[in-house]
């Protein structure tokens, strides 16, 4: 007999990426890797203590920021252009992963 998660496998996915993010970080210059690794932080701290809307919002705003910090990393390194065109990738994906359905904020 197995039991089941109290997670649903969703969430499983979302720790996945953000592990992946984490390990992908590495390859940043030391700058923006410091401010990636307190951004994930953050945004693991956010997971574990609510999911309501408005903390789902301020996950999407984190991962805003962390696609413009691996957009400057891009911009300004020449070295681990792989890893951080990755890091944008999963980026997505966890954007994706996170999203409610219906969820559409109608933009700005």
């Amino acid at each position: 007999m197995s039991t089941a998660p109290d997670h649903p496998p969703e969430s499983q996915t979302v720790q996945d990426r953000l592990a992946s993010l984490r390990h992908l970080a590495q390859a940043f210059p030391k700058e923006q890797r410091e401010d990636v690794l307190l951004e994930l932080d953050d945004l693991t701290a956010e997971l574990q203590a609510n999911t309501d809307g408005s903390s789902l919002q301020t996950f999407h705003q984190k991962l805003k920021r962390l696609a413009a910090i691996a957009m400057m990393a891009r911009m300004f390194t020449t070295n681990n252009q792989q890893a951080i065109e990755e890091f944008a990738s999963n980026l997505v994906e966890l954007t994706n992963a996170t999203t409610i359905s219906g969820d559409a904020d109608g933009g700005e």
